[in-house]
């Protein structure tokens, strides 16, 4: 009949037929009813639970509970169900322990340190440096003095230097003692009564903020000058707390901080503040601020840099001895010039608003088309002014230059449209469609396909008719009939005839939309994209 092999727990492990033997279900083997040769078999088991199965390698048919004497490293392990467990000893080995449990060992064979499992993570026992590091710890240590009396002191010693020292006594080491020897070796001749650091270290300093300091730099703390109260010195320096730095026996000159101002005070009455130089062994002076005037008297420099955003001259008659004034002197390049660059004539800094600032300037905003109509340089000389806020270089309107006789291109001949004056009442820029009517004579355009369609507003008209009745911002130029720019909406081709479109602007106009009454003008050229820009065409033609 076959037997039925249950393990401690009652559970069974295998059915043994008999007269066979079972070497695959443990690393015993199991021996069946009527088995020849089972005395073989069962005193090779005896053996191997005698010796706990000692290998290089561990059983192959392991079960919980199992022991194994690992004879590579001379240790006994179990087998808990799912690892083997060193008994009474740790694990050693480079990384750690997969599986571990709570209380578990670990050596570190890398490091040479010691670890516990807590049943989360591995906490380090011991020694807290990594091998090869050196030592960091505080070590107590005795060793004899100069006298041949032991003496009781802490080392603080961090990777392997000893960095400092206390001892509740001061002494000399001992110069014939290993220990102490050793200890003068580290930078410590003598030893002070309390905390000491070594000389031997390079910048070893106490680090934070001290309460108390009998010396500083080795001098004496009551030879400084007090911070809190008046002190004196033997020289002519005195420090006073409510004066701040006075020189001279009458306090004659002082030096003070107010309100973050730093002030240099001559006190006499009418007494000069001299800056002398030595001049190839003379005494020279450089300059002399007037008590009487307040003033910086005959001022003379060699090279002057002025740095800053505004330098006032206030004199009746400027004059310049050089034929050349730059303007811009730090740009470098053309992508750096400011917009405008020039003089400006100062009408009366609380004048009404009709008073604006004159300016004549270089106006690098100023754009040429590439073309010898308009020019091919970039910018232009202009003369403008402010506008009627007085905000500076902001909205700037064209005036007028007179000379005498101008030896110049006519500009006359590069434009082409018949403009005449007319009051608006609105702000009205070149390009804008305008119509009659409105508050004053003219007013922007501001309906599709209006029939009341006017003019143009004109840059730089070939014949401008009423030219005196006002300027730019209360009468613009409207062009009546010729070549001129128009603000166009959309697309367009050569041709085109073009209407209003409101808001001052125009557009391209189907045939059937035409009359005689809303057509502006045509387009002279081509227009490829659909963004509102200045195109030229000519306008009182249908």
């Amino acid at each position: 009949m076959a037997y039925k092999l249950n393990n401690t727990f009652g559970t069974l492990l295998v059915t043994l037929p008999d007269g066979t033997i079972d070497v695959a279900t443990t690393d015993l083997t199991l021996i069946g009813k009527g088995y020849a040769g089972f005395g073989e078999k069962l005193n090779e088991n005896l053996i191997k639970l005698l010796e706990n199965f000692n290998n290089t390698s561990a059983p192959s048919n392991k079960i919980q509970g199992q022991l194994w004497y690992d004879k590579t490293n001379n240790q006994i392990n179990v087998y808990t169900g799912s690892k083997w467990k060193p008994v009474g000893s740790s694990t050693n080995s480079a990384t750690a322990p997969t599986n571990a449990v709570q209380g578990d060992m670990w050596f570190d064979t890398s490091n040479t340190q010691l670890y516990v499992y807590t049943g989360s993570a591995w906490t380090l026992i011991g020694p807290t440096t990594v091998a090869g590091s050196g030592v960091t710890q505080v070590v107590s240590e005795v060793s004899p003095d100069n006298t041949g009396v032991n003496q009781s002191y802490l080392k603080l010693v961090a990777n392997d230097s000893v960095v400092g020292v206390v001892s509740d006594r001061a002494f000399t080491p001992s110069s014939t003692d290993t220990t102490s020897a050793a200890l003068i070796t580290a930078g410590f001749a003598t030893v002070a009564q309390g905390i000491q650091l070594s000389s031997a270290v390079a910048s070893a300093k106490f680090r934070g903020t001290a309460t108390d300091s009998d010396a500083l730099g080795g001098v004496a703390a009551a030879n400084f000058l007090r911070s809190d109260s008046d002190d004196t010195t033997t020289g002519k320096l005195i420090i006073q707390s409510d004066t701040g730095l006075v020189l001279g026996a009458g306090q004659d000159v002082t030096m003070t901080l107010s309100s973050d101002d730093f002030i240099i005070a001559q006190t006499t009455q009418n007494k000069d503040i001299i800056f002398t130089v030595n001049d190839g062994g003379q005494t020279k002076e450089a300059l002399r601020i007037k008590g009487s005037t307040g003033r910086i008297e005959d001022l003379r420099v060699g090279n002057l840099t002025v740095d800053g955003t505004s330098t006032v001259i206030n004199t009746t008659t400027l004059s310049v001895e050089d034929n050349i004034i730059e303007l811009n002197r730090n740009i470098s390049s053309n992508a750096g010039m400011p917009n405008y660059t020039g003089i400006k004539v100062n009408r009366g800094e609380t004048s009404s608003a009709t008073e604006q600032n004159l300016y004549w300037v270089w106006d690098e905003t100023f754009a040429d088309d590439g073309t010898s109509i308009y020019g091919l340089a970039g910018g232009a000389w202009t003369a403008f002014k402010s506008s009627q806020t007085n905000t500076e270089l902001e909205a700037p309107t064209l005036v007028d230059i007179r000379a005498n006789v101008v030896h110049a291109t006519s500009t006359s001949a590069q434009y082409a449209d018949l403009a005449e004056r007319y009051e608006a009442d609105c702000e009205l820029t070149v390009g804008d469609v305008v119509k009659l009517g409105g508050h004053a004579e003219v007013t922007k355009c501001q309906k599709e396909l209006d029939d009341a369609v006017f003019g143009v507003v004109s840059e730089s008209p070939a014949f401008l008719r009423n030219a005196q009745t006002g300027n730019n911002d209360t009468h613009p130029m409207i062009a009546l009939k010729g070549r001129v720019f128009v603000k166009i909406k959309g697309k367009g081709q050569a041709g085109d005839r073009v209407v209003s479109a409101g808001n001052g602007e125009a557009r391209v106009a189907n045939i059937d939309e035409c009359t005689a009454f809303n057509t502006l003008g045509r387009l002279i050229k081509h227009k490829y994209n659909e963004e509102t820009a200045l195109t030229e065409c000519v306008i009182g033609v249908k």
